[in-house]
């Protein structure tokens, strides 16, 4: 009976080794300080037994008792100082005031030599204990000093906190809080039961609750930042959505987190995410933060009045604009927040969370660092879910349409070129404008089945009519040309239909071309090679770099409408405009220009005086369905 505390601490502590070492926690400076703790848990449990046992040896010595005694009471000390040191790594953990580390360490050390040093003078003055005549074991009048040792070593952690409590996790404050009951338990069995030897089992089971609080995994806490995590935020939802409570939500993501881990590091990065979770918790009274992932945060506010949900995205888009201060330094946050106010009507979490992260994807679309969640989102989300399943549909079904523009060579006088457009069509025959859903096909990755779709048809179109002596340019997404892949499986397609490389024209706008322009370089340079030929989309609207479109290999520069429209609106009879300079520029490096949007004979007759080769637009072609096409280009 006498030795079941320490059976049960060695029960403890190779628990704790286990989880603890499978968690790979012991790698940090905290962890080191854990693992001596439960060493010196596992010795002093040790220690007590021997010593008890040892007194049923007579033929002990007198030192081997005093000395086996001694390190017991030592490794008492020990224990509560790696434990003392781990609670003040945890503490802190957020902070940089290296003073108060170093003062605690110092604090430490001075208890633990003034307790050392009473252990030695101990052999000569009995004061903590001594061995009778009859080689029993007796108290010394200051036995006690051993726990004023450990009630200052506590004494400094609680200190520590308090001076450091606004960067502490309130995981810290729980464990404090947590730990004091499961002392005085302890403490009071040890009353109830003198017999049983306690010291090693109570400092196993504050291990224990170390652990459980700061090393174990908790399901739904985010193991960095320790905010609730998503799954946590949806259980939140939907039982205030089932209890019809109205409620403010705000989703705030950190979009230049991977500037902050380039420029500081991933450790400074780490760091910053838990200082903006650890202020974001505490900025609006009676708020749920939550940790969604990467660097997507939630708030759960509870919703009062008009003003006060005004007032609360005042306060939280101040505090995104103050930034987080870490490390002595102030780092400015790049974000993006959604503000919604939800009411009675929701249904569910997930259609909740949908219409926020459409709310967010529009702030991206408009560069907006805040947007407020208006029900007329939800008709444009519903809209939005219509064609990203009509996309799926159509994919599957193969139910695309290609339609043509002819396009108008002024040198030949007929039509010697054409452009290739995807139409969705819907079950009434009505169509779906390409500006409205390219976009959604691009954003959801579906943008590559349907490129593909419309080369495939552009190449059974000119295998099944050989007298089309036209070229026809498809739009390419950049993401597709420079995949490894495209070539091949283009060559291959062509080959299947035995067409003409030439009569395919590959066409992308400049505005993709800067951000990976030595890949482009080098595989426009190879596919110009096999024969293909490149147009450079929308050229002069806005992002125009003559060095690198020199650079590249086009054959035709499709000048867009807007500036076609600005030029001819600025130039009178007889004047040059832009145009005309840039076609001499053009010309003299053998590209051909095809002018966009045009709409009246008296636009195309300046722009053949200005010099531009062929003409895109309603005065001479609408896009059309192939059968249109065909009777209007082989007539002419």
């Amino acid at each position: 009976m006498i030795f079941v505390g320490d059976y049960f601490a060695f029960g403890l502590v190779i628990v704790l080794f286990m989880f603890f070492f499978e968690g790979k926690h012991r790698k940090n400076k905290a962890g080191k300080y854990f693992t001596w703790a439960l060493v010196m848990t596992a010795v002093n449990a040790g220690l007590d037994v021997a010593t008890v046992e040892l007194l049923g040896v007579p033929s002990a010595p007198l030192w081997l008792h005093m000395a086996v005694n001694s390190l017991y009471y030592l490794t008492n000390i020990l224990t509560t100082s790696c434990i003392g040191l781990y609670l003040f790594t945890k503490i802190l953990e957020h902070s940089h005031d290296k003073h108060c580390m170093k003062n605690a360490k110092i604090g430490l050390a001075v208890l633990l030599s003034i307790y050392t040093a009473c252990i030695i003078l101990n052999i000569w003055t009995g004061w903590l204990f001594y061995f009778n005549e009859q080689m029993e074991y007796c108290r010394g009048p200051l036995n006690v000093f051993g726990y004023m040792i450990t009630i200052c070593q506590m004494g400094l952690v609680v200190v520590c906190y308090f001076r450091n409590r606004k960067n502490a996790s309130r995981i810290m404050l729980r464990a404090l809080v947590q730990t004091f009951p499961v002392v005085v338990l302890c403490i009071v069995i040890q009353r109830m039961y003198p017999e049983i030897m306690l010291n090693s089992f109570i400092m196993s089971m504050v291990e224990t609750v170390l652990f459980l609080n700061f090393q174990g995994q908790r399901q739904g806490v985010h193991s960095l930042t320790k905010l609730n995590d998503r799954h946590r935020f949806f259980e939140s939802v939907e039982y205030r959505i089932s209890v019809k409570d109205v409620f403010q939500v705000f989703l705030i993501n950190i979009k230049n987190y991977s500037v902050i881990n380039q420029k500081y590091g991933h450790v400074y990065g780490d760091e910053v995410l838990y200082q903006f979770a650890f202020s974001l918790e505490k900025l609006i009274k009676y708020s749920e933060a939550f940790h969604m992932n990467g660097t997507v945060f939630a708030l759960l506010v509870p919703y009062q009045r008009q003003h006060t949900a005004e007032r609360n995205a005042d306060e939280l888009l101040e505090f995104l604009e103050a930034g987080v201060e870490c490390a002595n330094e102030h780092v400015r946050l790049d974000y993006v927040m959604v503000d919604y106010v939800v009411n009675e009507g929701e249904r569910s979490a997930e259609e909740f969370y949908e219409k926020l992260e459409y709310a967010a994807m529009q702030a991206y679309k408009q560069k907006s660092r805040y947007v407020h969640y208006e029900p007329e989102m939800g008709d444009e989300m519903q809209r939005r879910r219509y064609l990203i399943e009509r996309l799926q549909t159509v994919d599957r079904e193969h139910g695309f349409r290609v339609w043509y523009q002819p396009i108008f060579d002024l040198r030949e006088g007929g039509f010697g070129s054409m452009e290739a457009l995807i139409r969705l069509v819907e079950p009434d025959g009505s169509i779906i404008s390409p500006a409205e859903f390219i976009p959604v096909a691009e954003q959801t990755g579906m943008i590559s089945s349907v490129t593909w779709f419309v080369l495939e048809e552009v190449c059974r179109l000119l295998k099944e009519h050989p007298e089309l002596k036209v070229s026809i340019g498809v739009n390419l997404p950049m993401a597709q040309l420079l995949d490894r892949a495209f070539s091949v499986r283009l060559d291959g397609m062509v080959r299947q239909y035995d067409i003409d490389r030439s009569k395919i024209g590959l066409e992308f706008t400049e505005r993709a071309i800067l951000e990976n322009f030595e890949q482009i370089r080098h595989v426009m340079a190879a596919l110009t090679d096999q024969g293909y030929c490149f147009y450079l989309d929308d050229f002069g609207s806005g992002y125009s770099n003559f060095n690198c479109l020199l650079q590249l290999p086009f054959q035709n520069i499709k000048l867009d409408a807007g500036l076609v429209k600005m030029d001819l609106s600025e130039t009178g009879e007889g004047e040059e405009g832009l145009i005309c300079r840039l076609a001499d520029f053009l010309h003299g490096r053998n590209l051909q220009i095809i002018a966009e949007g045009v709409e009246t004979e008296e636009e195309a007759v300046r722009l053949s005086q200005f010099g531009v080769d062929r003409i895109q637009g309603y005065v001479y072609a609408r896009p059309m369905p192939e059968e249109d096409m065909l009777k209007l280009v082989c007539r002419a």
